[in-house]
């Protein structure tokens, strides 16, 4: 029995209007199963026995606003203080061709139960904090086994996301020797159709994989599957982000790290054709993979960094150059503490004052501009607006 829920208002809130609509309402899936881990769960989900339309009615009757989110596969989002809730009618699925489902609504819990992809993944709650376990999903959380809900080669066939799935899983649940061989072999049997998967659903997906701690023995056996190689075309090495300096950073930053263990083959079309990842994130990646740091720094060496790659770039790949030399953490800390209290100062001159003197605009005087940067950084920022003017002077004469 769990009671954690019982003390949440915006819960009872959503289980009591359902209820007084005649329905009947469990708390589902992942909010169920981190509860049982005690983990901090992130989105709370609900099934229901009541249809689309009446989850609606419901709610409105309860002055809950409600976003038709998947009407067509049964999910109404609820709205409570500002908190989006989502609420899907018990389903069984018609048709899978391994990218999409058909599904029709049923008021049976095991029906709906047998189609989610693992046992600790189909676990329900009801308001009292009754757990209803279908498929020994809590015994597999206790061994910290993961098993699929039927036969694995069967469910993969359905939706080709499962096999990123059972490794993220496994990354985040399970021990790291507990992969049974039926799921090893069912995931590299089908690892080439990952490429039918939208490149968004690969990257979503990766990326929930790449923010667990404890991945390097999943990615290795990633390795051995060939799944890897279908979203990284080219031969990484795992083992960099082992280091708790890396384990523990922005899934971005693991993919660098990654990324720079083969810089030899990496480019960001070949990662680009396989995750679909934002300007900012491609911008990030070639920072991070593209850029390296001798270490030790002296402190102008950090001020130069610092003011070349932004505090952010900086202080990330600080940590992925720990991470490869294998490096004292306290050097580490050092460095970030340092970043932390570092004023980037504003460079003192623009072409406009030596257009207000005389000069012309031109790719002369960019260079230049350029040149008395460098100076001003080597200096330390020591030099001043007026030196550099100076300096300025006699290189464009």
């Amino acid at each position: 029995m769990l009671n954690n829920f019982a003390n949440n208002n915006d819960i009872l809130l959503i289980t009591n209007a359902i209820k007084k609509y005649q329905g009947d309402i469990r708390l589902v899936g992942g909010c169920v199963r981190d509860n049982i881990l005690k983990r901090q769960t992130v989105d709370i989900d609900f099934a229901t026995t009541l249809l689309p339309y009446q989850i609606i009615e419901a709610l409105n009757i309860a002055h809950i606003k409600s976003i038709p989110t998947g009407i067509k596969h049964g999910t109404i989002t609820a709205i409570v203080n500002n908190t989006a809730y989502e609420i899907t009618t018990l389903r069984s699925d018609i048709y899978c061709d391994g990218r999409h489902a058909e599904v029709k609504f049923t008021n049976n819990w095991q029906q709906d139960a047998s189609r989610r992809d693992f046992t600790f993944n189909a676990l329900y709650c009801d308001e009292k904090g009754i757990v209803y376990d279908y498929f020994s999903g809590i015994q597999d959380l206790k061994n910290k086994q993961l098993n699929f809900i039927g036969d694995p080669e069967t469910r993969i066939q359905e939706d080709y996301l499962r096999i990123l799935r059972a490794f993220r899983f496994h990354a985040a649940i399970c021990s790291q020797d507990k992969l049974s061989d039926i799921i090893i072999q069912s995931c590299t049997k089908y690892a080439s159709c990952i490429s039918k998967l939208s490149r968004e659903r690969i990257r979503d997906e990766f990326f929930k994989l790449l923010s667990c701690i404890n991945l390097v023995n999943t990615l290795k056996i990633m390795q051995k599957c060939n799944v890897l190689q279908k979203i990284i075309p080219f031969e990484v090495l795992p083992n960099v982000i082992s280091s708790t300096v890396i384990s523990h950073t922005e899934p971005i930053v693991k993919l660098a790290a990654l990324l720079r263990t083969n810089k030899n083959e990496f480019s960001i079309d070949k990662i680009r054709d396989s995750l679909y990842l934002s300007n900012s994130d491609k911008k990030l990646l070639l920072s991070l993979v593209n850029n390296n740091l001798e270490l030790p720094l002296s402190i102008m060496d950090q001020q130069k960094y610092i003011n070349k790659l932004g505090k952010k770039i900086y202080c990330y790949l600080i940590k992925i150059r720990h991470a490869e030399l294998t490096l004292n953490n306290h050097d580490l800390v050092q460095y970030i503490e340092y970043a932390d209290k570092f004023v980037i100062p504003e460079f003192p001159l623009s072409g406009k004052d030596f257009l207000a003197i005389g000069y012309q605009e031109g790719r002369h005087l960019g260079d230049v501009l350029k040149k008395l940067r460098n100076l001003w950084e080597d200096s330390a920022y020591q030099l001043t607006r007026h030196q550099l003017l100076e300096h300025g002077k006699k290189l464009l004469d």
